[in-house]
């Protein structure tokens, strides 16, 4: 009992993130329940890795992810994190069926509700609310990949450093010095230098 009913909790804000881009009438939730399915991801496991072809679309319940990109020299840069109550998936890869350019990896465990590439494909032929819902997540995507293009065009680490404190409440006590560093494109050792000047 007491796991079902953790289990409508979770659709319940799940449900509510979905109304954030558009309302969806009760007939077409109560048909996406139906599809949904539960994931548990280890710490330090993945939801996707470069070069795969992403095929779910998640809610991710509990947890934080990063998304990031390797380079040719082996070098990690960390694009955004992603933590309770937001969607996550390679989502250009995912809606176009191509191989993923990053990775998202678990730096906790994380508990997540999917939908399948042709489950979700089946609702937006269904329904407009689901055509809503993909074009202002897409628009939000593109906004803030321009938003961490323009910190590193124009902002120095310090107030990149500054940004990512505001954006990210409490999630530098849950990940390590490395992955704060790697997100803002410095080093540990400059990280440190900022946080002693800080303090």
């Amino acid at each position: 009992m007491v796991e079902l009913e953790t289990e409508e909790k979770r659709l319940k804000r799940m449900y509510a993130t979905l109304c954030e881009f558009a309302q969806v009438p009760d007939e077409e939730w109560n048909k996406a329940k139906t599809k949904l399915r539960s994931l548990r991801i280890e710490k330090n496991n993945f939801f996707i890795k470069a070069g795969e072809i992403p095929d779910k679309l998640a809610y991710i319940s509990d947890g934080i992810f990063r998304v990031y990109y390797t380079s040719e020299s082996g070098n990690e840069r960390i694009l955004v994190f992603r933590g309770e109550n937001r969607l996550l998936s390679a989502y250009s890869s995912f809606l176009e069926n191509t191989v993923s350019s990053y990775s998202i990896q678990a730096l906790e465990q994380c508990n997540l509700l999917y939908i399948t590439l042709s489950d979700y494909t089946a609702l937006l032929n269904d329904h407009p609310c689901w055509q809503t819902i993909t074009s202002k997540y897409s628009q939000m995507l593109v906004v803030e990949k321009e938003r961490r293009e323009n910190e590193f065009l124009c902002d120095d680490a310090e107030t990149r450093y500054k940004k990512f404190i505001l954006n990210y409440p409490g999630l530098e006590k849950r990940i390590n010095q490395y992955q704060v560093a790697a997100y803002l494109g410095i080093t540990p050792v400059a990280l440190s230098r900022i946080r002693s000047k800080k303090n």
